[in-house]
């Protein structure tokens, strides 16, 4: 007999090509800025400096270009001609133990989206944490425990560097461990997509 993997979670990683230069334009803006935010009230993060739910002058100025470079890293995913819808493009900035709780990006809008990414803006492997997957059926592998013979494990952590680009289903749950207080921030900008079409249907 042979394995069959079946009904897979894949994660894509990339590497967003002209990281060094959105450094550049979007850094020194979102540092400005980013104190101005409140944190969502269904969030339970402590501090989390994030412009999520808010229509940033940070974003919206540079959004043609931010869509360009993430359409460019998106077609090493896509094995066929696609087109894309972005929504909710917004920054989240952590300096000092912030952390974000287990969601996933299922109602971070009222158009269902596919697919969630998260792009390394600013990120130092030394001081700072990736996200961490959690396996959708880690509660029904519970009631299967003696027999389940899949290697994955509970909980996935990608390893990250800066500039890095993930790609992951929209209902899959992740979370952000807190950090340590450093002077070189993390900083994400997080985005959904609606794949609306994939080969010649659409």
């Amino acid at each position: 007999m042979r394995s069959i993997e079946l009904f897979p979670v894949t994660v894509f990683k990339g590497q967003v090509s002209n990281n060094e230069i959105l450094k550049n334009i979007l850094g020194p803006d979102i540092l400005e800025n980013c104190d101005s935010h409140l944190i969502p009230e269904d969030w339970t993060t402590n501090k989390i400096k994030t412009s999520f739910g808010e229509k940033t002058d940070v974003i919206e100025r540079h959004r043609s270009l931010l869509e360009t470079e993430y359409i460019e890293c998106m077609r090493g995913a896509f094995d066929k001609e696609f087109n894309v819808e972005f929504d909710s493009i917004w920054y989240n900035v952590y300096t000092d133990g912030e952390y974000q709780e287990l969601h996933d990006h299922l109602g971070t809008s009222l158009n269902h989206t596919h697919f969630s990414f998260i792009h390394f803006l600013f990120f130092d492997k030394e001081s700072h944490n990736p996200p961490e997957f959690r396996d959708p059926l880690s509660q029904l592998r519970i009631l299967s425990l003696e027999l389940d013979k899949n290697k994955c494990g509970e909980v996935y952590v990608p390893d990250i560097k800066e500039g890095d680009l993930l790609m992951f289903p929209s209902y899959l749950q992740h979370c952000v461990p807190p950090g340590i207080s450093t002077s070189y921030p993390r900083i994400t900008i997080s985005f959904n997509v609606k794949v609306t079409k994939y080969g010649r249907a659409g």
